[in-house]
């Protein structure tokens, strides 16, 4: 079970994703993300991951491929709650920031 919170605020979407994050769960929080992003061309996000258990490596993948698609149409992504594991697998990009609390995020961002 997934649960993805969205919140907007100063021009910047919060995702907030509670449970685990599996191939089937992931496609719900894909259908959001898709409509943000293509659809209402929001550019800024930050991926609360704090209270999320990813339950499979190629997931990993999947959640590369979509920042990809946000670094694609000029955005930026911030990173909160990673274990040190995941942000090695993710790696670094000019445009991903990783921090410890969603409050940080507003630094990287100018709106």
């Amino acid at each position: 079970m997934l649960e993805v919170d969205v919140l907007v605020s100063r021009g910047i979407i919060f995702f907030r994703l509670v449970g685990e994050l599996n191939p089937i769960t992931i496609h719900d929080f894909d259908q959001k993300l898709n409509y943000l992003l293509y659809q209402q061309g929001m550019i800024f996000f930050v991926f609360n991951l704090q209270e999320l258990s990813i339950s499979d490596q190629k997931i990993l993948s999947h959640l590369w491929n979509k920042l990809i698609e946000i670094f694609l149409s000029c955005g930026k992504v911030v990173m909160c709650g990673l274990n040190e594991f995941c942000k090695r697998k993710l790696g670094t990009q000019e445009k991903l920031f990783y921090v410890d609390s969603e409050y940080e995020a507003f630094q990287y961002f100018s709106v």
